[in-house]
């Protein structure tokens, strides 16, 4: 394979991200792969966390954006162990929303693989959707680029949504265009190129998709354009990584082959010694990955949903490491090797080693024990078989030893084999495509890509600056009154008796987040009395974070409050301190956990109210009433010791660094608040606390 400019994985990654930032784009922090959505099981795309920007439900940071996302897709879960299908992966993007188009998309992505990646222009080609002339006239009259090595693709190809122009789904769509290099190009032209590039993955490696969202399809496939048009493009890490290193898979790059050494010394198996012993070690490579992820970003192993995912790769790897004869477990020793990879780029999964290692341990060990009921279903399964005229082991039986104990097809047939019985291998390919026909429809991301329209919260993100909150410092503060809604609409004023929400351009008010409650109090109007009437009311019952904006939920108990009103805002102070105490005391709790349990013991949820506090925490079974006597008395000697309470703003590096603690589903920015109780606690919270 020819080999390009010999880029790391961390080369290309900063490459991109700083290419595209010298044009312009704000580099974004990765996604969760938990995605703030509940149409998806998992972030699938680069797009994912930018949806709201694409449909005009919110207002994006910058009108250009670059990320490298990490990404999860399962549908091709049994093609995994191939060249190229992975389940976790690392897609780069940049982003125009309502910026630039076509021209820059395709020009910047010509320079940045010609001139960055140095790679040889005469070996790359391009397909466009048929009818995208404007597409065609920019990479021939302005790129310059031989028009024979253009082909016209059609809507399953070079569409998305695929096949959206004939068969929806109705909302936001547009052509593609793909960039493909020729890793054989010593074979010369291609006798037919539009199929080639269609069907020929081994000789044309896709490394990049253009998409250009331009229409909102509506009833009977009408395509009206948008008025504001958008750029989404992907490029696969693996792929692109494989191809400039000139390996001749995905796993050989540095990405992987540390990873695939190390099974290699746990199992005395030789990569490269035969296909079938390659194929389980890439499988291992790959899921051990993918499940590092999951639980480094939350995800617990469990019979649904996304945990359900995490169990059948874990189950999956295991069932491969017993043909590499691991018959011992051998997952946890495997993680070191992708944090030592990709811990710098991802610090999660770093943080949350010791935990991940554990979660990974205990559940493989789990699995052995389900591993061997499986094998006495298959036992009792085989002898109804035989007892059959046919000798065959019903498809339905075989996926449910592969749904449900993990068994893959492979190990059925062949320990069915050993005993003289054949498996229903069509019956079982139907229920397996029954289920991926679900599983589709619970994650395609194009059928919840619908046209929104304008909100009251979208109006204030154009139109309003982000409420400036004041409450780490005073309960009290005079502010102006921003925006009025009443029933999800803007309106100019609220008479008494009137149920609103505020925004107002200054807040001692604390929003609720982190798990702790918003705060409640009065905001008195001051504006009239100058005019001798009397000012407004307004009781607070609650507080919301929505967008950059601090939502006052209220009742006006007397006057009328307006639009750009001076008001002073009083927060409840007996109620705020009642709820800081229980949110020092969470930390205190988190504290003596990890203390007394392990490291392991990390946060998954609180709520911090006025009257109580709970802590939701990960741990692998009930505490004995020793554990729990410990806990409460190491937390009850470090509220005697009466532990100094300091906190600081610091950018997220030098937080680290300090030692402190982000919680799972928490998104950070570039700056974090670092709340530290003595030596006890370091972590990043923008709660309120005590002082001591």
């Amino acid at each position: 394979m020819i080999q390009y400019a010999m880029l790391t994985s961390k080369d290309l990654r900063t490459a991109y991200l700083k290419f595209f930032e010298s044009k312009g784009h704000l580099i974004m922090p990765s996604d969760s792969l938990v995605p703030d959505d509940p149409s998806l099981l998992y972030t699938s795309a680069g797009m994912v966390q930018f949806k709201p920007y694409f449909l005009g439900e919110r207002v994006p940071p910058a009108p250009r954006v670059v990320t490298s996302q990490k990404c999860m897709r399962t549908d091709d879960i049994d093609e995994v162990g191939d060249a190229v299908h992975h389940t976790f992966f690392e897609m780069l993007g940049n982003f125009s929303f309502g910026d630039y188009f076509k021209r820059e998309a395709i020009v910047w992505a010509w320079e940045f693989l010609t001139e960055v990646l140095r790679m040889n222009p005469d070996h790359l080609w391009t397909s466009i959707y048929l009818d995208d002339d404007e597409a065609y006239d920019i990479w021939v009259n302005e790129v310059k680029f031989p028009p024979e090595r253009i082909v016209r693709l059609g809507e399953d190809k070079n569409y998305w949504p695929a096949n959206a122009p004939s068969k929806g789904p109705n909302g936001v769509c547009g052509p593609c265009n793909e960039i493909f290099l020729d890793v054989m190009p010593e074979k010369g032209m291609p006798e037919d190129p539009t199929w080639s590039i269609a069907h020929d993955p081994n000789r044309f490696v896709e490394i990049w998709n253009l998409v250009f969202t331009q229409f909102d399809r509506q009833e009977g496939g009408k395509l009206v354009p948008l008025p504001s048009k958008n750029i989404d493009t992907g490029m696969g890490l693996e792929r692109t990584l494989a191809v400039l290193q000139g390996t001749p898979t995905d796993y050989e790059t540095d990405l992987f082959l540390p990873i695939i050494k190390r099974i290699e010394e746990v199992s005395g198996a030789k990569y490269g010694s035969d296909e079938n012993t390659d194929r389980s070690i890439r499988v291992i490579a790959d899921h051990i990955r993918s499940a590092v992820f999951c639980i480094a970003d939350g995800v617990m192993p469990s019979n649904i949903g996304r945990g359900y995912v995490l169990r059948r790769l874990i189950r999956n790897s295991v069932v491969k490491g017993r043909k590499l004869g691991l018959s011992k477990p051998f997952m946890a020793g495997i993680v070191s090797v992708v944090v030592e990879i990709m811990g710098d780029v991802y610090p999660e999964i770093a943080d949350r080693q010791g935990y991940i290692e554990k979660v990974i341990g205990a559940e493989e060990d789990k699995f052995r024990s389900t591993l061997q009921a499986g094998l006495q279903r298959l036992e009792e399964q085989i002898e109804i078989a035989a007892a059959s005229p046919e000798k065959k082991l019903d498809g339905e039986s075989a996926f449910t030893l592969y749904d449900t104990y993990g068994f893959p097809l492979e190990l059925t047939r062949d320990i069915a084999a050993e005993k003289g019985i054949s498996v229903d291998n069509d019956g079982f390919a139907a229920a397996m495509e029954e289920q991926r026909r679900r599983a589709k429809q619970a994650s395609d991301f194009g059928s919840v890509m619908v046209i929104g329209g304008d909100t009251a919260l979208l109006e204030l993100e154009k139109t309003v600056a982000p409420t400036q909150f004041v409450g780490y410092e005073s309960l009290e503060a005079d502010a102006t009154v921003l925006a009025i809604l009443r029933a999800g609409e803007l309106s100019s004023a609220a008479h008494a008796g009137d149920k609103i929400e505020l925004v107002l351009d200054v807040t001692p008010f604390y929003a609720e987040t982190g798990g702790q409650v918003g705060d409640t109090g009065v905001i008195e109007g001051v504006g009239k009395r100058e005019q001798g009437a009397e000012g407004s009311l307004v009781e607070v019952t609650n507080t919301l974070k929505a967008s950059h904006f601090a939502l006052h939920v209220a009742e006006v108990k007397s006057g009328t409050v307006s639009v750009g009103d001076r008001v002073r805002a009083k927060v409840d102070g007996e109620r705020r301190m009642a709820i800081a105490r229980n949110h020092t005391a969470t930390h205190l709790l988190h504290a003596a956990l990890r203390k007394i349990l392990g490291e392991h013991a990390l946060q998954k949820g609180s709520v911090v109210d006025p009257d109580r506090l709970r802590f939701d925490f990960s741990h692998f079974q009930a505490l004995t009433p020793d554990e729990l006597r410990a806990i409460e008395d190491e937390v009850n000697s470090m509220i005697l010791a009466d532990l100094p309470v300091s906190t600081l703003e610091a950018d997220i590096d030098e937080a680290r660094k300090m030692g402190a603690m982000a919680l799972f589903g928490e998104k950070y920015g570039e700056v974090v608040r670092v709340v530290k109780i003595s030596e006890a606690s370091t972590e990043l919270c923008g709660g309120t606390h005590l002082r001591h």
